[in-house]
């Protein structure tokens, strides 16, 4: 159960990132999707995730 909780709080903490990331980079042509997927790599992840799906979507 512990872990379900904590993977939910990185799951918004990623869903926040990702439409920081898409508001700010809007500027610039960069956007990630935002959606739970994406926000969950980044939860779990962390940086590394985030690198992951932005190389992913230049690609």
């Amino acid at each position: 159960m512990r872990w379900l909780c904590r993977m939910a709080a990185h799951g918004a903490a990623g869903f926040i990132l990702l439409f920081l990331f898409n508001f700010l980079g809007g500027h610039f042509g960069l956007s990630i999707g935002l959606n739970p997927l994406n926000a969950l790599i980044i939860g779990a992840l962390g940086v590394p995730g985030f690198a992951l799906l932005l190389i992913l979507h230049l690609l």
